[in-house]
Parts: C-alpha cells; sequence; structure tokens
C-alpha cells in the first residue's frame, strides 16, 4: 500500500508523546505553534539585519522601530501622521510612536508640520540619503540572494498573504479573550494566577 492509499492522519489526532507538550497537542496547534517560532525567527533575523544595515549606511544609532518608522514614512514618497504609520506597522503603542518619530525629527531625517489637528511627518534630505543607502545595500546583501531561489517572489507573496491573514485571525482572538469569564474557566492559584478548572468541576 502506498502513502497516497493509507488512511489519513487528522489533524485533530494527538501528536505522539515525544512530539506533545501544552502549546502543540495535536498536527493543528504543531503547524501553529511553528508558524509562530518561524515569525519569532524571523523578525529577529530581519531586525539585526535592519540594524546592522542602518549602521552600515550612516554613523546614526537607530533602533529597529526607527528604522521601520522612517521607511515608512518615506514610502510611496507622501507624508503620514502617526495614526496612519500606526496603522502601517500594526503599533499600538502611541506613547513609544510617539518618541521615534520625535527622535528621528531630531536627528534630522524627518520633518515635523501641522496639518489641521495633527501633526504629519515628511523625509527629509538627509533622510532620503540615508534610507538610499540603506536600499542600495539591501539589494547587494539581501535581494541578490534571494533571486537565486527558485519561485521565490510567488513564494513571498503567498507567506506574505498567510501572515495577513493569520494577523487577522490574532486580532479576532484578542477581541474574543475581551469577552470571556476567566472566573470560570480558572480556579485561583495562591499568588492570584489561575489555573484551569477541572472538567469535572466545570460539569458540576
Amino acid at each position: 500500500m502506498t502513502s497516497a492509499d493509507s488512511e489519513p492522519t487528522s489533524d485533530t489526532t494527538p501528536l505522539p508523546t515525544g512530539r506533545r507538550w501544552h502549546l502543540a497537542e495535536n498536527a493543528y496547534e504543531d503547524a501553529l505553534t511553528s508558524f509562530e517560532f518561524a515569525i519569532l525567527q524571523a523578525e529577529g533575523g530581519f531586525q539585526r539585519f535592519a540594524i546592522q544595515a542602518i549602521r552600515a549606511a550612516t554613523d546614526l544609532d537607530l533602533a529597529f522601530n526607527e528604522i521601520v518608522a522612517l521607511h515608512v514614512v518615506r514610502m510611496q514618497e507622501r507624508s503620514k501622521d502617526t495614526a496612519t504609520i500606526a496603522q502601517l506597522t500594526n503599533r499600538e503603542d502611541l506613547p513609544n510612536l510617539q518618541y521615534n518619530l520625535r527622535k528621528l525629527v531630531s536627528l534630522g531625517l524627518l520633518e515635523r508640520r501641522k496639518a489641521g489637528t495633527s501633526s504629519v511627518f515628511t523625509v527629509t534630505e538627509k533622510g532620503r540619503a540615508v534610507t538610499d543607502r540603506y536600499a542600495q545595500l539591501r539589494r547587494e546583501t539581501l535581494v541578490s540572494n534571494l533571486e537565486e531561489l527558485s519561485d521565490i517572489t510567488t513564494k513571498m507573496r503567498h507567506a506574505s498573504r498567510s501572515m495577513q491573514v493569520l494577523t487577522g485571525l490574532y486580532e479576532a482572538a484578542s477581541r474574543e479573550l475581551a469577552t470571556l469569564n476567566t472566573a470560570v474557566l480558572f480556579e485561583p492559584l495562591e499568588n492570584g494566577s489561575r489555573s484551569r478548572r477541572s472538567t469535572k468541576r466545570a460539569s458540576d
């Protein structure tokens, strides 16, 4: 019997004991957990690259979030307000984002001007020069290597779409968490934490 003829394993079937842990008890959870770790690892690599590239491009000391904000402000060569930058980067920590933007302004990479009741940010000539250098280094050290991979454009587009869908699922799950009555789900623990109620207790 070939593998194609064999009975498929359900994604809800418990994983073998050696593969099972609290975040991954079946194939569904294992796939999601693997994806989450891949995101963390890719993000870590991306952050290290971005910081190293900006250091190679200029003598400025910029944090990862500041580098991202700088590129986002320059995107499409259009001025952007704080709310738009937060939306594009999926950030809710507005005070931290505002600090990042103030620092970029103080370094001469962005300029700030009033637009009605809000402020908008525009990249300066210095900021344009820095981001151009970053883009050049990115093409020479990263993009050139990606081009050697088979069908990488299609694969990255599929991965991007999957991550966008998953982002929406995380947002929906976060809203659902806000509606849960955890007092029903969990028993109080000694230090104020809560353990999960047993099946027997929940059915009583």
